[in-house]
């Protein structure tokens, strides 16, 4: 039987629930998952920066209306889900004790 998890929400630090999640996974299956959060990590890097680009876009040429408001918006949105992902992906490379080459996307 697998070990069993502790999934439990209680207010510990954050390192220690990840840690928690990633307890007894082998090198190979902590790699993968180590990959999967890097590439999640790029993606969501890639999203922030289309979106300060189209808010720039939009501060430029002064279109200042309701559209840049949710952009904008959507912009902080995005900048607070990558940096709270940055943790997951720091804790993984952590455990890991390396970052894993990724095979070119």
């Amino acid at each position: 039987m697998p070990e069993q998890i502790n999934l439990s929400l209680e207010p510990f630090s954050t390192n220690h629930s990840l840690a928690a999640i990633l307890v007894g996974l082998n090198e190979s299956a902590l790699e993968r998952v180590a990959l999967d959060v890097i590439r999640e990590q790029r993606r969501r890097l890639e999203h922030a920066q289309a979106l300060y680009e189209k808010l720039s876009t939009l501060e430029a040429e002064a279109l200042l209306d309701e559209k840049a408001d949710n952009l904008r918006h959507d912009y902080r949105l995005a900048l607070l889900m990558m940096r709270s992902h940055h943790q997951v992906t720091s804790a993984v490379i952590d455990k890991l004790g390396r970052v894993p080459h990724l095979p070119d996307d």
